[in-house]
């Protein structure tokens, strides 16, 4: 398993709890403030602690690809968090982060077509796998954030042969899944995380706190077509939210700039096996281009280990600052080989339907 090779080429052996926060203090202080040998070992580190989340994030993304038979139209998909990814999230401005407190290292998402499927779903997964203790389920679609973002999180925290390890499980509807994807996007473009609360903190220019306005005001739309709860201080009726939705100046270059962002990708080799429900998604960014590697759910183990392999290598190259030839690889779990656009790794999809909804709004 790649866990293994990784923790015996940098000879760490298991990474303790205490030792993974202090390599995450390090890291969010910076590599200017100790010497390059110290942050090097804290990265290798870092990156022996994420390994050893790859066990109990396997166990639960077979649990969740066993939940996904339930439902016709589900797509689900495994990653585990990159390097650049955890030290980015310990470095935020206004947080007190612990490398060995973080619950999203290992992460699997299932993607439903109605919040009853998303209850539903979520009871048959707690049945199932062990619960974190305490703070264990975030029902952000009954409690949506103050960004707009709704989605059930889960906490898992299954024993492997190392300890015991969270992983967050994200449950969601496409629609919901559309709006994360699209702020996801539009942060690209902008360079801001609008769905942070530091962000929305810091917000002082107007065309910042509109854009954030904006995708609040569309949150609440897309909860009121689901019946579901809206984001507070936009509980209004479809007209109401419409109306404030023009006043917005920012409302039609936004959607102008996310539709300019959409660019397709171009899939290298359409997958052809019809009984094929895995897929190894593995993208490069600058090239624009998906190459498909194809297994069926019996080859779950194969798939596992391939997704292993590319992000060693990925995660090498980056180390080393050189590039490898993907950039970024998921493993997807889905029926059918038209519901692989919903998890490409990247917003093409995802945001031309975001684009296409809010139109219609709008019009």
């Amino acid at each position: 398993m790649a866990m293994d090779a990784s923790l015996t080429t940098i000879g760490l052996g298991t990474i303790s709890r205490n030792k993974a926060n202090n390599a995450g203090k390090i890291l969010r202080a910076g590599a200017r403030l100790v010497s390059p040998e110290e942050y090097r070992f804290a990265i290798d580190t870092a990156q022996a602690w994420r390994d050893q989340h790859i066990e109990a994030t396997q166990e639960c993304f077979s649990e969740v690809l066993k939940c996904s038979n339930y439902f016709a139209e589900s797509v689900c998909t495994y990653r585990l968090k990159r390097i650049v990814s955890i030290i980015r999230k310990l470095q935020r401005d206004q947080t007190h982060l612990k490398l060995g407190e973080l619950d999203d290292i290992g992460g699997c998402r299932l993607i439903l077509e109605t919040n009853d499927q998303v209850r539903q779903a979520a009871e048959i997964l707690k049945s199932q796998i062990p619960l974190k203790k305490g703070n264990k389920e975030k029902d952000y679609i009954l409690n949506p954030q103050k960004s707009g973002y709704r989605s059930h999180h889960l906490l898992f925290k299954p024993k492997t042969t190392t300890g015991s390890y969270q992983v967050e499980v994200q449950i969601r509807t496409q629609l919901q899944h559309y709006w994360a994807t699209a702020v996801e996007a539009a942060g690209e473009i902008y360079g801001a995380e609008y769905k942070s609360p530091e962000v929305r903190r810091q917000a002082v220019g107007l065309e910042d706190q509109e854009r954030i306005q904006f995708f609040q005001i569309v949150s609440s739309l897309f909860a009121l077509e689901e019946g579901a709860p809206q984001v507070s201080g936009f509980e209004h009726s479809q007209k109401e939210l419409v109306k404030e939705l023009q006043t917005l100046e920012c409302a039609s270059c936004l959607l102008d700039d996310l539709a300019a962002s959409t660019d397709s990708i171009f899939p290298l080799n359409p997958p052809t096996d019809k009984a094929a429900t895995l897929f190894l998604l593995k993208l490069s960014r600058e090239d624009q281009l998906l190459d498909i590697e194809s297994f069926r759910q019996d080859q779950l183990s194969e798939a596992l280990q391939k997704y292993g392999d590319l992000e060693d290598q990925i995660e090498a190259a980056t180390n080393k600052g050189t590039e490898y030839e993907y950039n970024n690889v998921v493993l997807v779990y889905a029926k059918n080989h038209e519901q692989l656009s919903i998890a490409y790794p990247n917003y093409s999809a995802n945001v031309s339907h975001f684009v296409d909804k809010v139109g219609e709004y709008l019009r």
